[in-house]
């Protein structure tokens, strides 16, 4: 069990942390890359301020319909099956080489503004992503957004070095332009 002094210094700490990425956010978006315990690349997550609330996020995050219109390389986007707070979603993205697709399954919790797709099909096997968004003031929203994907080109991981040097550029570039264009479509909408 912690002492009262131990405690307040966890509690300072974690204050210290929230005042550092809020300061972080003013300058943009930042991405944080999570290894497993052999130190392999696990995800990477990118978080960005909105100024929108959060269900107006949420609502342009899973119209996956319209990724083709805002979403950088997105060539294709098709909703191909619906369920009770499930989605399955076929994607084919516009990449140097062969343009992989894919599908996944997302599962949506809109109550807590977070979902989470798996691959199920096609290119990217074992890859996923996460969304979370969080209320941030009277009127704006944190989004995150972590993805992992694997298996993206055999011709790339042919080259990667030791450092996953590819994966991690990948994943940190994934993960970077879905925040902003969410953010763009959020901010441009009234």
């Amino acid at each position: 069990m912690r002492t009262p002094a131990a405690l307040a210094a966890v509690l300072l700490a974690t204050t210290a942390k929230a005042q550092d990425l809020s300061q972080l956010l003013k300058a943009g978006p930042v991405v944080s890359v999570t290894v497993n315990q052999k130190g392999r690349f696990q995800a990477a997550t990118a978080v960005i301020e909105v100024a929108r609330p959060p269900a107006a996020v949420w609502a342009i995050a899973t119209d996956f319909a319209q990724y083709t219109k805002f979403m950088p390389k997105v060539e294709e986007s098709k909703v191909v099956r619906k369920g009770p707070n499930q989605l399955q979603v076929t994607m084919e993205l516009d990449v140097p080489g062969p343009d992989p697709e894919y599908t996944y399954r997302y599962d949506l919790h809109p109550a807590t503004f977070t979902m989470s797709g798996r691959w199920i099909g096609g290119d990217l096997k074992d890859s996923y992503v996460e969304w979370r968004i969080e209320p941030l003031g009277k009127a704006g929203s944190l989004l995150y957004y972590t993805t992992s994907s694997l298996h993206f080109s055999s011709i790339l991981q042919a080259l990667e070095d030791s450092q996953q040097t590819i994966t991690v550029g990948v994943n940190v570039a994934a993960a970077l332009a879905v925040v902003k264009a969410i953010k763009r479509r959020a901010e441009a909408k009234p």
